[in-house]
């Protein structure tokens, strides 16, 4: 069971268990909260030095989730980056105004990516090539265990199509980066200069922190002081509130709730938060004892939906009308609402919620939630 790291005036040494995770210890030594090393005018003329190619329509709205709000005894408010509004939006827009801008400033003319079959970036990358005239071509990884809940060409894959993409495949043991590397080379002995996405890379750190500055802003206009953001991680988008918050000086808490039962990713937020910092000539240094990060929510593999993120997509689209995926951001809200029954997260609290995309996976999902709505199906 994941629980918040406790400032230096809160009590120490408490631990939590459940099922089937490890043991959660408090973590010693959390910093108290410092004084700004940046202002937010400095910190975006610094962004704006960097490439950078408009996609998305920014900022994304900040809303109240009232009748969730009610229903679970805490204030919540959702930070809407599903209407980024590119190919149905998502957190990943913000990430490729970054890497595409890089890669244009290089002269590429295809950019190769590479994930998931229902992967969120991918469709977006296609999308964001289609916008700017560049060649897309896309590695996905086919996986038996997930594709046994859905039904194909569908959801983010069936978009990857229609925007034009050059789709590979490959099995669920072959090397991801080995394989784009091998598709780059096709397309270099063809005459064209290919950019390769990485994963994880700098931009979603850059991407996230102008998220981060467009939730100060808001925040102060709409006069909240949020405690807590939560979200769904695999790492770079948490990049950027972590470099954020400390540059800033702001007494807020994030959380990456992570969809898989990855390894060692507060090691790899904290390295990249270090790069982003330095790259931004920000005198900072990160830690992995300064990221919250939890995989309690991740249920049986990444692409697996759980019980308790089903559930966590029926509240919000029944009570709010706003639909979740059953990918990332399901799982990150099913931590909220089991925060909030249990006591982590109580009424003295402001969570703001950041929907980071995934709506077209859901439609590839249509057997598995079919059965978890109890329709009948055929």
């Amino acid at each position: 069971m994941f629980c918040w790291k406790l400032k230096a005036n809160e009590r120490r040494g408490e631990e939590h268990t459940e099922r089937g995770t490890d043991k959660f210890v408090w973590k010693e030594g959390k910093e108290e909260v410092g004084s700004s090393v940046v202002t937010e005018t400095e910190l975006w003329e610094r962004l704006g030095k960097l490439p950078r190619v408009q996609l998305g329509n920014f900022p994304t709205p900040l809303e109240p989730l009232q009748r969730i709000s009610k229903f679970l005894g805490i204030q919540i408010f959702i930070k809407r980056d599903d209407l980024t509004g590119l190919a149905f939006g998502g957190n990943k827009t913000r990430h490729l105004e970054f890497g595409l801008g890089q890669a244009i400033r290089e002269g590429c003319d295809v950019i190769v990516n590479g994930a998931a079959v229902q992967s969120n970036y991918c469709r977006q990358t296609a999308a964001a090539c289609a916008k700017l005239g560049l060649k897309c071509a896309l590695v996905l990884r086919r996986n038996p265990e997930i594709e046994r809940l859905k039904i194909e060409p569908q959801g983010n894959l069936l978009l990857d199509y229609l925007f034009g993409a050059d789709v590979r495949f490959i099995g669920p043991d072959e090397d991801l980066e080995e394989a784009k590397e091998k598709v780059a080379e096709e397309y270099r002995a063809k005459g064209h200069k290919p950019f390769i996405i990485r994963h994880p890379d700098l931009s979603g750190g850059f991407g996230y922190l102008v998220c981060l500055l467009e939730l100060v802003q808001q925040c102060r206009q709409i006069g909240i002081k949020p405690t807590h953001i939560v979200h769904s991680s695999a790492t770079p988008t948490q990049v950027g509130f972590v470099v954020g918050i400390k540059a800033l000086g702001l007494d807020w808490q994030v959380l990456g709730v992570s969809p898989s039962r990855s390894n060692r990713v507060p090691e790899r937020i904290a390295e990249l938060s270090n790069l982003v910092a330095e790259r931004l000539g920000l005198p900072l240094q990160f830690s992995p004892d300064e990221i919250n990060f939890t995989t309690e929510f991740a249920g049986e593999s990444y692409g697996i939906p759980t019980p308790e993120a089903i559930e966590a997509m029926k509240l919000m689209a029944q009570t709010e009308g706003i639909v979740l995926d059953p990918v990332y951001t399901a799982k990150a809200f099913a931590a909220i609402v089991a925060m909030a029954r249990d006591g982590r997260l109580t009424s003295e609290h402001t969570v703001i919620f950041v929907h980071t995309g995934g709506t077209p996976a859901l439609f590839a999902y249509q057997p598995a939630l079919v059965q978890a709505l109890g329709l009948p199906s055929g």
